[in-house]
């Protein structure tokens, strides 16, 4: 895993903007997909292709029009070329990471090809962002269509592999314009190409498009996450950059006060931060968790301490509406 970490401090917000940008492209090995540092409100959009190299995560983060904020978009896809995004998520509220204008500030970046999270500290409290892929509940494999293929009935899909789908079940299609749920109706795995049937298509895809379960886990947190989120889709696609609303919850079941430190060895126990789809209740679901933020006591702690677990270390914050959490490093 390309996972990294530093700590850092900014000179205001630009410089933090410029600082991620560094961290994420020249350490981390993401793509600087669009650089517009010389607009009015400065931005960059990053690319990755994940950890497996088969995901498609977009992050804009921009200057705002609002002190003490940088803000933050996911989308489906982005045009460089128009310097336009496909399927937005995020909200002028609240999908910022808390900063400082100008004042000095110190900061935390952690991130690998599948996410990023900045932890910030303006004076004695810590906030969270998480942003990308989530780690999925459902099946990340997808199959990829071979031709562009146009809306209809009974439409035949031609892909690189059908053993991915099941007749009768439900997927997800999407590529960098659209997205929708498909019935599969029949699959053929002996033909060449593979084939995939699907009941109805209501608009045409490109050569590339993924169908699978969960093919782009993708999410924008609140500034104070863990907590609140936004996804670039829901089960069924996307309605509205805050149409698809989730929420994140520790998997403690309140034990976490007990278990830092438990009392048989001393350890700090570590439960992780579980994200699920909510409002609506026809979109509720379990999409997943995050990826090395864990939900922790306490009582073992101070903020910027770190745990040591094996190899692993962890850095401990008190962050705030998130609670006390440990981030690997």
């Amino acid at each position: 895993m390309a996972y990294h970490s530093i700590q850092g401090l900014a000179h205001g917000r630009l410089d933090l903007l410029n600082q991620l940008r560094t961290f994420l492209v020249t350490t981390t090995g993401w793509t600087l997909h669009d650089d517009q540092s010389a607009d009015p409100q400065p931005y960059f959009v990053f690319k990755s292709h994940g950890e497996s190299g088969a995901e498609d995560v977009y992050l804009q983060f921009r200057i705002s029009t609002t002190s003490g904020r940088i803000h933050v978009a996911a989308f489906q896809y982005w045009d460089a070329a128009t310097h336009t995004g496909v399927n937005e998520a995020s909200h002028t509220s609240y999908t910022y990471l808390r900063v400082e204008d100008s004042a000095d500030f110190i900061f935390w970046l952690f991130a690998d090809l599948d996410h990023v999270f900045v932890v910030t500290k303006l004076v004695s409290t810590y906030y969270g962002h998480y942003s990308g892929s989530l780690k999925r509940f459902w099946s990340g494999a997808v199959a990829l269509t071979q031709t562009a293929v146009t809306a209809g009935s009974g439409v035949v899909l031609q892909v690189n592999d059908a053993t991915v789908v099941t007749p009768g079940q439900d997927y997800v299609i999407k590529d960098d314009a659209g997205i929708e749920r498909v019935r599969v109706s029949a699959t053929d795995t002996v033909a060449t190409p593979n084939t995939i049937t699907v009941e109805t298509l209501v608009r045409d895809y490109a050569s590339g498009a993924k169908i699978g379960e969960d093919p782009q886990p993708v999410v924008n947190s609140y500034y104070n996450a863990p907590g609140i989120f936004y996804a670039v889709n829901k089960f069924d696609g996307w309605t509205s950059a805050s149409g698809q609303q989730g929420r994140c919850g520790a998997a403690n079941g309140g034990l976490q006060g007990e278990t830092d430190p438990e009392m048989r060895y001393g350890t700090t126990i570590l439960f992780p931060w579980l994200a699920s789809m909510s409002g609506s209740a026809a979109y509720q679901e379990l999409r997943g968790e995050l990826i090395e933020i864990f939900s922790v006591g306490g009582g073992n702690v101070a903020s910027e301490d770190t745990i040591q677990i094996g190899a692993d270390s962890y850095r401990v914050f008190n962050l705030t509406t998130g609670g006390w959490c440990a981030v690997k490093e």
